[in-house]
């Protein structure tokens, strides 16, 4: 049951809806271990379970929610056939869900399934990944002091940023393992010197007045001025770079595709599944799954 396996986590432990109409299963014989969900009148016991994990190869909880959603698609099934005599066998159940799987599921999740208007949407979101100016890969050193930090303490700050300028200057920097180095003496973390890797643009993440230094970088052993703003001091090393870009939606929808299928995928599954409970009585113990039945 390869695509019953993904028909998970949308069950919670006691999600209720009206009774089955027809009770269809009987009970199951009691040295199958402990009651660990009810789905209608169907029971489903520890023992079942322990089979379910060996066929598909998954946990006792993907298992249990495995064999949920099966009786919950052989009850679909069940109203939509005319009754068979050996409907009861577990082996048809299973093959009617099955067929359901392939007919009103699988089509409906395919990865070409996904909607234009939700990629576009992802795109939209991550706009920045897709268009965006020349970014180079630096190693800041900073002192950070915030807009609201009072002059004295701020002054305090860049006399330990000035200090920190020379020492950058009076050393041989070849990148910025060089700078991480630094931020990790504890002289310099005690005067409040962070380290922090990340790619720079012209006005972002650090501000326009730091971004401009910093995109005058070009090659490993470049490194800036002490740069000053609101939000404190910096020094910047050059790593490496990421060039421009200007990726149209058209261009990235296959990569965004790609990218969002399995959370798509797992997104529609859940609601498909809960659908299937509308109108039945659900409820799972999964808590009871290590618990046997007495004298088994």
């Amino acid at each position: 049951m390869p695509l019953l396996i993904l028909l998970l986590g949308s069950i919670g432990c006691a999600k209720r809806g009206p009774p089955s109409e027809t009770p269809w299963v009987p009970e199951t014989a009691p040295d199958l271990g402990s009651m660990v969900a009810r789905v209608g009148s169907v029971l489903i016991y520890a023992r079942e379970v322990e089979a379910q994990m060996a066929i598909s190869e998954s946990t006792p909880r993907e298992a249990l929610d495995e064999l949920i959603v099966l009786h919950l698609l052989a009850e679909k099934a069940h109203r939509k056939i005319p009754f068979r005599p050996d409907w009861l066998d577990p082996e048809l159940r299973s093959a009617l869900a099955e067929r359901l799987v392939e007919r009103d599921i699988w089509p409906r999740i395919q990865r070409d399934s996904v909607p234009d208007q939700e990629l576009r949407s992802i795109y939209q979101a991550a706009i920045e990944t897709f268009v965006h100016p020349r970014l180079v890969d630096a190693g800041f050193l900073i002192v950070f002091t915030g807009a609201r930090m009072k002059p004295e303490p701020r002054a305090e700050r860049a006399k330990a940023a000035g200090a920190l300028a020379a020492t950058v200057a009076s050393r041989r920097i070849a990148g910025p393992e060089d700078f991480e180095a630094i931020a990790k003496d504890p002289a310099w973390a005690a005067r409040n010197v962070d380290y922090r890797r990340l790619l720079q643009g012209p006005n972002q993440p650090f501000s326009r007045k730091v971004g401009a230094e910093v995109v005058k970088l070009k090659v490993p052993g470049d490194t800036t001025r002490l740069i000053e703003d609101i939000d404190g001091f910096f020094l910047a090393t050059y790593a490496g770079e990421r060039p421009a870009e200007n990726v149209s939606f058209a261009e990235a929808r296959e990569e965004l595709r790609q990218r969002y299928y399995t959370r798509w995928r797992a997104q529609r599954l859940d609601q498909l599944t809960r659908k299937l409970t509308e109108g039945h009585h659900v409820e799972s113990h999964p808590q009871l799954l290590n618990q046997r039945a007495p004298g088994s």
